[in-house]
């Protein structure tokens, strides 16, 4: 499994390093590179894709701008990962037979992997989800709206009309940052309907943030943290940050705490 593991990070690797480099890439070149196969080419494609890194295009893809710097893209892997595990986490605070609403976050979205054959149903203004290989069991409905391109995220009037006529019984919110003073976005058209799941859900309302994203704060506020009951993160989360955010009474779970999964009660489930 190791071995395995180690092949997938270094492919993984001189595909960043290419788009670093070159900007675009095709699948065809990277496979004869590579001495892969397309599909497995795509896959790789896909996992870059998820966490809004690179725009994918029939036959290639081209990196997003701003996604990471030179120096940066050998730490995409346990990036990715960290968000896996938080998305993982979280998704055991479901239920089944839940209405869920998922915003447009990368790692929220990953949660749609964890709840596919849970008996659910999931709206989201997440684009992306379209392309989700279609489930059994879990129910996922787009909201609608207008595409907001550099995230493929779907907002106006249309998206906060579809969930203004849902309630919700618990949420799941990616963010650019969260302090004790609420949760913020880089992304001014995604904060009405992030603020409206919000107010939409009548349970847990929870953060998924990895923990360099505990105590930042981007341009635009989406909610108090008064909104916020639970912050799904990791350990590397600054400890007075978290403690600030806790006395506003948020639960805190941690990836490494699994003890605490059962912290959603059904006392919980009545919050409004």
């Amino acid at each position: 499994m190791k071995s395995s593991q180690g092949i997938v990070y270094k492919r993984r690797q001189h595909i960043l390093k290419a788009l670093q480099e070159k900007k675009v890439v095709l699948v065809e070149d990277l496979a004869k590179e590579l001495d892969v196969s397309e599909i497995t080419v795509r896959r790789d494609l896909q996992s870059f894709d998820d966490q809004h890194l690179i725009e994918r295009f029939y036959g290639g893809a081209r990196l997003l701008e701003g996604s990471f710097q030179k120096e940066e893209y050998p730490a995409v892997r346990p990036h990715r990962s960290k968000k896996q595990e938080i998305a993982k986490l979280a998704a055991t605070l479901v239920n089944d037979h839940d209405m869920i609403f998922i915003n447009s976050g990368s790692t929220a979205f990953l949660l749609l992997n964890y709840l596919s054959d849970r008996n659910v149903t999931i709206i989201t203004n997440n684009g992306r989800a379209i392309f989700r290989n279609p489930s059994s069991k879990a129910e996922i409905v787009l909201s609608g709206g207008e595409i907001y391109e550099k995230k493929k995220s779907l907002v106006g009037d249309f998206a906060l009309y579809t969930f203004s006529k849902v309630t919700a019984n618990i949420c799941f919110l990616g963010v650019g940052g969260i302090n004790d003073k609420g949760i913020t976005t880089y992304a001014l058209p995604e904060t009405a309907v992030n603020r409206l799941i919000l107010e939409r859900t009548n349970g847990p309302r929870i953060v998924v943030a990895e923990g360099s994203k505990v105590g930042r704060e981007q341009n635009f506020s989406t909610a108090s943290i008064s909104l916020i009951t639970h912050l799904v993160t990791d350990r590397s989360a600054d400890k007075e940050e978290i403690k600030k955010i806790e006395a506003k009474g948020v639960k805190v779970l941690y990836v490494t705490d699994v003890a605490d999964i059962t912290g959603v009660t059904n006392e919980n489930r009545t919050e409004n």
